[in-house]
Parts: structure tokens; C-alpha cells; sequence
């Protein structure tokens, strides 16, 4: 454990070996939640990663019904994509 001070503008230095573990950089952003009295940090995925991510979606038209379900046979990419195959 290592304990950090909170500056007098609420800022703490996350220590070096957390940074460079988590990869973290100047400009990258954080989600802070405050979780049964402890303040959690998680890296949120830089616009990089994003786009990647958002690449791999399958573009086609994909019609729900009224109770959400889709036709696999009208969208067979997508439905690879809902099951993480490629």
C-alpha cells in the first residue's frame, strides 16, 4: 500500500509503478466512483481503442421485433459479433 497526499485543488499523484502497470499517461481519463467509502479509479479506453472496437461492428440492417429478438438469418454478421466470433 502507498499512501499519497490530496493537494489543497483535491489532485493526488498516482504513484509511478500504478501508472506505468495501468499504462497511464498524461491526458489519458479516468471513471472516479466512490464505492462503500473507497474512492475507485478505472482507465476509460482511449478514442484509439474506440475505434477499433467500433470497426469491428458489422454493419448491416438488423430489424428487432418487439420483445428484442432478431432474425439470425437476416443478420448473420451481427449475430457472430453478439457471440464474440469473428
Amino acid at each position: 500500500m502507498t499512501v499519497v497526499k490530496v493537494s489543497g485543488k483535491g489532485q493526488v499523484v498516482i504513484p509511478a509503478a500504478i501508472r506505468k502497470e495501468l499504462d497511464l499517461a498524461a491526458g489519458d481519463q479516468l471513471n472516479v466512483t466512490l464505492i462503500d467509502g473507497q474512492v475507485m479509479m478505472e482507465k476509460l479506453p482511449a478514442a484509439a481503442v474506440w475505434r477499433e472496437v467500433v470497426a469491428q461492428v458489422p454493419v448491416e440492417q438488423v430489424v428487432l421485433d418487439e420483445a428484442g429478438h432478431y432474425d439470425v438469418h437476416h443478420a448473420p454478421r451481427f449475430d457472430r459479433w453478439v457471440h464474440g466470433e469473428r
